[in-house]
Formats: structure tokens, sequence, C-alpha cells
């Protein structure tokens, strides 16, 4: 696995900031992706990026996370879904190519390869969600783009 240093540009989003375990992430990511897709459906959105989730902590027993979607437009959000804006900023940056399954390995390896560099990191990790289940049925060609973002 390589990596290399990127510079983001930040985008607006709606995202829903929640509390799970680790055996619930799968299922919470379905819940929050199809209420936000709900949202932009009802209130003719578009889409302007590809889906992603921020780890605020991370453990068996608790993950806070933030998933999202970045969009076109302002929007104000409703209920539980905020508006907010992507990370902006340098980025330590991999992409992982595998069944989500796999993810947690990909992250090891990458935090080991940032880490030996002596990066500081500045922010929760997050990852980007390339392919879409729905569209590749195979998840050996799913794509997930992993960061970091660092100082």
């Amino acid at each position: 696995m390589e990596y290399k240093i990127v510079k983001l540009e930040s985008q607006t989003a709606l995202a829903i900031r929640d509390i799970c375990s680790f055996a619930e992430l799968s299922s919470k990511f379905g819940e929050i992706y199809s209420e936000i897709g709900a949202y932009l459906k009802a209130n003719s959105l578009k889409a302007n990026g590809y889906p992603f989730g921020i780890y605020h902590s991370f453990s068996p027993e608790k993950v806070d996370l933030e998933a999202g979607i970045a969009v076109e437009g302002n929007p104000a959000g409703s209920g539980r879904i905020n508006a907010t804006h992507t990370y902006s900023g340098k980025a330590a940056n991999t992409t992982f190519t595998g069944p989500y399954e796999k993810l947690s390995e990909a992250w090891v390896e990458f935090a080991k390869l940032v880490d030996a560099d002596n990066h500081k990191l500045v922010g929760p990790c997050f990852e980007v969600y390339v392919t879409d289940p729905e569209e590749e049925p195979d998840s050996a060609k799913w794509i997930t783009e992993l960061y970091t973002p660092v100082e």
C-alpha cells in the first residue's frame, strides 16, 4: 500500500452524526444514506460527489460516526440531517479496493505508513465511497478512498 499527501477543498454536504457499535456499522450507514437520499429526492437536491463517512471516535463497542453526501447548492438540512462542509486542508490519502469488511485491515496498514513518516494528525479520519454497491455487486471491485487529515 502506498499513500500520498493531497490538498482537499471543502464542499457543502448533508450529514447525520450517530453512534453505534462496530457490529452495527454497516446497517447504520445504510440507514443514514437512505434517510439523506430520501431528503435529496423530496427537496430536488443533487449530489455533488461520493458518499463519505467520518470517524470521530472508534472502538468495537462504540463508533461515533458522521455519514453524508456532498451536495449542490446550500441546503439547510432538516431534523437530524445537518448542513455541513467537508474537510478542507492537507490529508494523507490512499485507495483501497475490496469489500468493506476488509477496510479495518486497510486502515491499520495505512495508519502504520502515515505514522512511520511522522505526520501529525489534525482531525478525524474519513472514507469516501467511490463505488456504489447497488451498481457494482462484486465487492472485490469496490473502491474506497481513505483520508487522514495531517498538519
